[in-house]
């Protein structure tokens, strides 16, 4: 497999799992630094690479019982 490119949405605010436990953090600033090509994250958990975090799964909006019916 060969990576030609990729595209991740993030936004500030958005919540992200971060470290070997997989705790909750919020992203706070997205960095570009152009001398070495890094994106950088910054979240309530520290500073992140670009690419290593985990996406929270999607919640879905209404009625809680849908969910067992």
């Amino acid at each position: 497999m060969n990576l030609k490119s990729i595209q991740i949405n993030l936004a500030l605010g958005q919540d992200i799992l971060v470290g070997h436990k997989q705790e909750k953090a919020t992203i706070t600033k997205i960095e570009h630094f152009e001398k070495s090509g890094d994106v950088v994250i910054n979240t309530t958990r520290g500073t992140r690479k670009a690419l290593t975090f985990k996406m929270l799964p999607e919640v879905q909006v209404g009625d809680p019982a849908d969910r067992y019916r």
